[in-house]
């Protein structure tokens, strides 16, 4: 059975936008377990995470290695709604969850209900925190609207 050229390079032209879909729902899948996870903790330590030997190795002094290790939840809410946000418009999930806005605005509850969740297990609500996840919602709405 011979394909003729138009429906090979049918299928070519699309396996990209298939692949990125569907690299983007297995992504999705790991960040949103992992967040689940971290969030749903009475209390976490992230200095076991941090490679302070490397970091030791390359000349990072103890008191950068410190705040590091102090303020990587800034990082994390930061980074963890952005990355949030444009995984969830790359994955395509379905056709309510398609147009920016709607994301967004999906994405900022996730972060306030997470925020609410912490409160009620004992680790306080940080306002902080949920800034950081907007700003982070924010920057890729705007990258997302701007690629529209």
């Amino acid at each position: 059975m011979n394909q003729s050229n138009d429906e090979r390079n049918k299928f070519s032209a699309h396996q990209p936008n298939w692949l990125i879909k569907w690299f983007s729902r297995m992504l999705l899948l790991a960040l949103f377990g992992s967040m689940t996870y971290v969030a749903t903790r009475q209390s976490y330590n992230f200095s076991h995470w941090v490679p302070h030997h490397f970091f030791r190795d390359i000349g990072v002094p103890y008191s950068a290695r410190l705040w590091a290790e102090q303020n990587a939840d800034i990082f994390l809410h930061f980074f963890g709604a952005m990355s949030l946000t444009v995984l969830i418009y790359t994955a395509k999930i379905s056709k309510i969850l398609s147009r920016p806005l709607t994301i967004s605005l999906c994405v900022a509850a996730i972060c306030l209900c997470a925020e609410i969740f912490q409160y009620s297990i004992g680790r306080g609500f940080e306002s902080s925190d949920l800034l950081l996840g907007f700003f982070g919602i924010f920057m890729a709405y705007s990258a997302i609207n701007k690629k529209n």
